[in-house]
């Protein structure tokens, strides 16, 4: 409704020109400013396939997740577009460059300049959104962590599952102690933007990494084991196009200037990089001891996500067994 609103008040500032490439920031003129601001889509499309790790909790799974899935990448796409176009028509695309978090330039700063009380809806409406988004993390986070542990790739103790509500609960309490520790760690030691910023950063490089490594699996699956169902348009061009796409959005995130659009990280975002990069060697040093001492655990991890009904009896010790 705020977004239908600005639209109206811009009156003759609404242009179609805001979906080129002459409002630019500058020194990020043409495509390499649209390539230097995909890392902040990244970060707000990011989760969308959420929905995946909590199939085997849903009825007609292959149906539903698909439909959940898709469902909410076009439908924060649209939202998006909408609410982006509203603000920058409003606001002046050339001094969108300016538009922040907070302050004056921001949707609560605009709501409370130009129409009063109404920036409490805007403030609630933030709020929701956080909250929201904070459970959706912690669902996907618990639910993998529980599936991952059931097949004992993760702590077992992660399958944990709550007697009545049949939660994970020790996974969400490990999510909480983690998060919590995260947020307030760095926020204290620096300051809240800044925290979100490296928080932000490194969320983004992983994601980015993931996104690349399914447009390849993608692509690997179908040539090497369903090449009588390979179609290339689908199956080769559009992971290619993906890969393409993520790649400056990935070489920005982490700050290498390997493109004239890509600008450096200032510490301590910097860190960001450092900080994934211990997380994956991690990452490759738990896969080569499961690989030497339990390589089952490993080929369960095809079918980590089940499509089967989990059983309604409490498993033994609490935890569903592998």
């Amino acid at each position: 409704m705020f977004a239908i609103w600005l639209i109206g008040k811009a009156g003759s500032a609404n242009t179609l020109s805001v979906f080129g490439t002459s409002h630019t920031a500058k020194g990020y003129s043409g495509l390499g400013g649209v390539f230097a601001g995909s890392v902040y889509t990244v970060l707000a499309f990011a989760g969308f396939e959420a929905a995946a790790p909590l199939a085997e909790e849903t009825r007609d799974p292959r149906r539903t997740m698909h439909r959940a899935v898709l469902g909410a990448a076009l439908g924060i796409g649209l939202f998006y577009v909408l609410t982006t176009y509203a603000m920058t028509v409003y606001f002046g695309p050339d001094r969108f460059a300016g538009f922040g978090a907070s302050g004056a330039a921001s949707w609560e700063g605009v709501a409370r300049a130009s129409f009063g009380l109404f920036w409490v809806l805007v403030f609630l409406a933030v709020v929701n959104s956080t909250i929201a988004n904070a459970n959706a993390c912690a669902t996907v986070s618990t639910r993998t962590a529980f599936a991952l542990a059931r097949i004992r790739v993760l702590p077992r103790v992660l399958a944990t599952l709550h007697p009545r509500h049949r939660s994970p609960v020790v996974g969400i309490a490990v999510q909480t102690v983690v998060a919590v520790g995260a947020v307030l760690g760095l926020g204290l030691g620096y300051d809240p933007v800044t925290a979100f910023l490296l928080l932000a950063t490194v969320i983004v490089t992983v994601v980015i990494g993931v996104y690349i490594v399914v447009n390849l699996a993608c692509a690997g699956y179908f040539l090497r084991r369903r090449r009588e169902l390979l179609k290339p348009v689908r199956h080769l061009l559009v992971p290619l196009l993906g890969i393409v796409a993520f790649v400056p959005a990935l070489l920005t995130a982490v700050g290498l200037p390997v493109f004239d659009f890509v600008t450096e990280l200032t510490t301590p975002v910097s860190y960001a990089g450092p900080v994934v990069g211990v997380w994956m060697a991690a990452g490759v040093v738990v896969l080569l001891v499961l690989l030497r001492r339990h390589p089952e655990r490993i080929a369960e991890t095809a079918r980590v996500h089940l499509d089967e009904t989990v059983p309604s009896g409490p498993p033994q010790n609490g935890a569903v067994q592998p």
